[in-house]
């Protein structure tokens, strides 16, 4: 780019490669971001217990087809009186007062549980579905930190531009007010750029407030007073989406994305329990056990220790339960056909999600290249009001506009190239990438991209 004649373009110029030269942060500073909010976000805090919590249903139905013994300690006191018959139709009365230990231990191993090997079943399935829930939850933390991050160097982007903006309106200003003292000038100009400086500064004071706010919601989430984020270089060009087939990536959200599988486990957990529902009509069998030792155990035994022990098999067929195992059969096979509509909704929209994020994708680069040349058409046009001003051929209104349509495309610019980062995070999330290969990934979009050697 030329050097301008003019005060306004020099300084103009000076502010556009100044903002233009600040290069992106170290590669990396996304993934400590992203392990600040691991251990912050309180989203996040609460999912992980979530998920602990749910993986507490396989033990716990695992208990019921797992033998069981039981321990029983007691010591009774007992006191009354014992009225018996004697010869001659007399009676006689005894005091009694006396103690009555015992102890026994008691062992029931399941043979024949179908409900128990159902509920077990189940277990597995519910503990697959907050496994899955876990994952999708760690996706949208990354998702949250993505928004954050991206906005807050966004709003960073717009306070530079709007900084350099106002350093050329106020040399516009400057020149005008010089023109008009040697009689080049006029009052209309000197009004319009001071009007126009004006609005600049009052965008300026909303930008900073902006920066601060983003600022702000970034720290809240990681916990982290970060560091100043800087924007992307001129040179960011997105490389290329692989796969490079939109069928390769429907296929690929639908055998991994965690909703649809937090889904589909839903669905097998359903299927579980028209199973164990049904086991309400077949027969249990146990192996019952037990060792007791027991002193005084009654009035007829007094003084006496009994020792023994008992082994058999207990056997418990159900006969008629008033029609609750044929309503839960129902309610069960109701629960599951709503689970499968539920699991293929997920799919469908995920398959319709993706489609739209590879179409936004891959027509980003273009729209990228668009607002570049917008940007070098607008940096060009200025400078030629610049000349034309200088020549007595462009106004100062001109000038102004000019001047605002280049910081406007700088701004376009940005937006446009964060928005594609944040499509291809979502792409990745969608198709369940897992989440650190994704905050590794946006770290290298991120990052400056130096020419290899």
């Amino acid at each position: 780019m030329k050097l301008f004649s003019t005060q306004v373009g020099r300084i103009a110029l000076a502010s556009f490669v100044c903002w233009s030269g600040i290069s992106a942060g170290h590669a990396g500073e996304f993934e400590k971001a992203y392990a600040a909010a691991l251990e912050n976000d309180a989203k996040f805090q609460a999912a992980k217990a979530a998920l602990a919590s749910g993986q507490q249903a396989l033990p716990l139905a695992r208990s019921s087809v797992l033998p069981s013994v039981n321990a029983t300690i007691s010591d009774t006191a007992v006191q009354g009186t014992q009225d018996y018959d004697v010869a001659g139709g007399a009676s006689k009365s005894n005091n009694l007062d006396y103690r009555a230990p015992t102890q026994s231990i008691s062992l029931r191993a399941p043979l024949l549980n179908l409900e128990g090997k159902a509920r077990v079943r189940q277990a597995n399935a519910q503990v697959g579905n907050a496994e899955a829930t876990f994952v999708a939850r760690k996706a949208e933390l990354v998702d949250r930190l993505a928004v954050a991050y991206l906005q807050r160097m966004l709003a960073e982007d717009a306070f530079l531009s709007l900084h350099a903006q106002v350093h050329a309106t106020v040399a516009q200003r400057n020149l005008m007010r010089r023109r008009f003292e040697q009689g080049e000038g006029t009052r209309t100009e000197v009004a319009e750029a001071r009007a126009n400086l004006s609005l600049t500064m009052a965008q300026w004071a909303d930008s900073k407030d902006q920066m601060t706010n983003a600022r702000e919601t970034l720290n809240a989430l990681t916990g982290l007073n970060q560091p100043f984020l800087v924007r992307l270089g001129d040179e960011f060009t997105p490389p290329p989406l692989v796969p490079a087939t939109l069928q390769e990536w429907q296929e690929k959200a639908v055998a991994a994305n965690p909703d649809v599988q937090a889904r589909r486990f839903l669905v097998d957990a359903a299927d579980a329990l028209i199973a164990r529902s049904n086991a309400g009509h077949m027969p249990r069998l146990d192996l019952v056990a037990s060792v007791s030792n027991s002193r005084n155990e009654s009035v007829s035994s007094l003084n006496q220790t009994v020792n023994q022990s008992a082994i058999g098999l207990q056997l418990n067929i159900p006969i008629y339960s008033g029609g609750a195992v044929k309503a839960a059969v129902t309610q069960a096979i109701a629960e599951k056909a709503k689970a499968e509509a539920e699991w293929l909704n997920e799919k469908r929209s995920l398959e319709v999600e993706v489609s739209r994020l590879f179409q936004v994708i891959q027509t980003g680069k273009s729209k990228l290249l668009a607002y570049e040349d917008v940007l070098d058409a607008s940096r060009t046009a200025l400078e030629g009001t610049l000349k034309g001003q200088a020549s007595g051929l462009r106004t100062n209104a001109d000038v102004l506009e000019a001047v605002r349509k280049v910081f406007q495309a700088q701004r376009d610019l940005a937006q446009a190239r964060y928005d594609h980062i944040f499509q291809r995070l979502r792409l990745f999330n969608k198709a369940g990438v897992p989440a650190d290969s994704v905050v590794s990934y946006i770290d290298e979009l991120l990052s400056p991209q130096r020419d290899t050697p």
